[in-house]
């Protein structure tokens, strides 16, 4: 009979890649997960991964266990939010996700908080991308986004622009860039299609960096208003267009009625609205 140990270490395979990094994410020994694998791989009859350019890739037979483990792991959620909905108490713990641009902001904005809830036991990460809140990943989320996903619920903040941002006194004339893993961002993609390759002095891997190159004098950044202006930089130029967004505070609806969640987006819309100016 297949466990929910099988299922962990076959998604934390697939995940990884290799069985050191899937031991390392397990908590386990290497020989006693390739073990387990090669146990599991007998009673189902083959192979459940092969090796590819040096990563251990999913074969057919393993693609059934890792549906079932999502389908899992989207269930314990599933129960673990319908558990903290009923959850009416201002203290315990609550994980707050945001853009590390907007890291500065919401450090304030939960330190203020963090004073009128001091039983709550705040949690803040930064990810570019989104965390996945239906899993638990985070209880809230505050994002600079024009397109919330649409199994998030919350509150639009505020508007803001994006601008070339350099220092009073560059003397840097050419253009901050972004590199490779920064393609899928508006403003990467603005930056490349209206900037030639010849006027670019410098790439970096993220927004914050390219505010950083900024007031490092290597030229000029197009930035979001909220940290341009918190740097020892001056609007460059006018604002684009193509990169209007907006900052929202999200997340699953069926946190609605936690305590915790519903005190923190009272508190943090008005404060980051002011904030946002």
């Amino acid at each position: 009979m297949i466990s929910i140990d099988d299922l962990r270490i076959v998604a934390a395979l697939a995940s990884s890649g290799s069985v050191k990094a899937a031991a390392a994410a397990l908590r386990i020994h290497g020989a006693t997960l390739y073990r387990h694998l090669r146990a599991l791989e007998a009673s189902l009859g083959g192979p459940l991964f092969e090796r590819y350019d040096g990563q251990l890739v999913p074969t057919a037979r393993a693609e059934p266990l890792l549906a079932a483990e999502a389908d899992v792991r989207d269930r314990l959620a599933e129960v673990e939010r319908n558990i903290a909905a009923q959850d009416d108490r201002l203290t315990g713990p609550l994980h707050v996700t945001t853009a590390d641009t907007l890291l500065p902001i919401v450090c304030r904005c939960l330190r203020a908080f963090a004073l009128a809830q001091p039983g709550i036991a705040i949690t803040v990460s930064a990810e570019r991308a989104f965390a996945d809140l239906a899993r638990r990943e985070a209880d809230v989320a505050i994002r600079p986004t024009r397109s919330p996903p649409e199994n998030l619920v919350g509150t639009k903040v505020a508007a803001f622009a994006f601008r070339p941002y350099a220092r009073a006194d560059t003397a840097g004339g050419g253009w901050i860039g972004f590199d490779a893993a920064m393609a899928a961002v508006p403003v990467a993609a603005w930056i490349r299609r209206h900037v030639p390759a010849s006027d670019m002095a410098v790439t970096v891997g993220s927004v914050t960096a390219a505010a950083d190159a900024a007031e490092a004098d290597w030229g000029r950044a197009v930035l979001p208003d909220y940290l341009g202006r918190a740097r020892a930089l001056v609007a460059a130029g006018e604002p684009v267009a193509a990169l209007a967004s907006e900052l929202w505070l999200l997340y699953h609806p069926d946190l609605r009625r936690n305590a915790r969640v519903r005190a923190l987006t009272e508190f943090a819309a008005p404060w980051l609205r002011r904030e946002m100016g």
